[in-house]
């Protein structure tokens, strides 16, 4: 495992500035290098040619290691591009670097006739469709997860102990009854899969109306199918769903998970916010919450 050090995004501690990364390098181009993403976990930096994250925090740091492993296992067995990143050490900290793919992220469906839309429905299902499908033991990982419901507790109690004594009583209660209900299950064992694990609209590219490539993999291991389809749901709506069932058999009989993983996503937002102390999240996040 590659050394992390801490580095908060308020210059709370020590990062590898541009000028470190285009001197380590020999790489002049980075010092001109755009950022293009403030996000949770990484600051992301565009030189044209290269996507430089550079992590907000030391979690973040061991994320994009491990995702630079799962890349590599999962490198061409795709049917679209993926990143292949390189981990880069430098004196003050971890960097991560990928040849840039093509395209923009997809924010939305706005311009696109019915066609289209199909199109893209199709060509994400199909990639999900491989994703999903591939051997558990693809990542090089072991499944630990011997109770898959483990992790959902932990968040329950996390959520219980942190999120719901911000909230009205009445929305806390529901937020607490679709976790009951969801952990009681229907008595079938869910689906285990290799899974995005973050299959929003962001991390996915377009070019001339194309899917041009995936990106954003440090989510990737075992789950369940249905959490990419709550990301997918969540970030361009049920509508590109309902032009999946074709190519991708099983969407109905997921349709109460998918409302639930959905439905955490805020709980997550806030968690994060409360953990990184980072106020705009944490709102974000809350005022979801409220909104039902």
């Amino acid at each position: 495992m590659l050394p992390c050090w801490s580095r908060h995004f308020e210059g709370e501690a020590m990062r590898p500035s541009l000028d470190e990364i285009a001197s380590a390098l020999g790489r002049p181009e980075i010092l001109s290098a755009v950022i293009i993403d403030t996000g949770q976990n990484n600051l992301v930096f565009d030189t044209g040619d290269l996507i430089i994250r550079i992590p907000r925090y030391d979690g973040a740091c061991l994320d994009l290691e491990r995702e630079t492993k799962v890349l590599a296992a999962l490198a061409g067995r795709l049917p679209l591009p993926i990143p292949s990143v390189n981990v880069i050490t430098l004196v003050s900290g971890t960097v991560a670097m990928h040849r840039k793919l093509p395209g923009t992220p997809l924010l939305d469906l706005a311009g696109m006739d019915d066609t289209r839309r199909q199109q893209l429905a199709d060509t994400l299902a199909g990639f999900l469709r491989v994703l999903h499908t591939l051997p558990l033991d693809t990542l090089g990982e072991p499944d630990a997860a011997v109770d898959p419901q483990a992790e959902w507790h932990e968040l329950l109690a996390d959520v219980d102990e942190k999120v719901l004594p911000l909230l009205p009583i009445d929305i806390a209660a529901a937020i607490r009854g679709r976790f009951e209900q969801f952990l009681v299950g229907d008595g079938h064992p869910r689906a285990r899969a290799i899974i995005h694990g973050d299959f929003g609209a962001g991390n996915i590219l377009v070019e001339d109306g194309q899917v041009s490539g995936v990106i954003d993999f440090a989510g990737c291991a075992i789950g369940d199918p249905a959490y990419d389809l709550a990301s997918l749901s969540a970030g361009l709506g049920d509508d590109l769903l309902a032009l999946m069932r074709p190519s991708l058999p099983g969407i109905d009989a997921m349709q109460d998970r998918i409302r639930f993983y959905r439905s955490t996503f805020p709980l997550l937002d806030v968690l994060f916010g409360l953990k990184h102390d980072d106020d705009g999240v944490l709102k974000a996040g809350l005022e979801a919450l409220r909104r039902g």
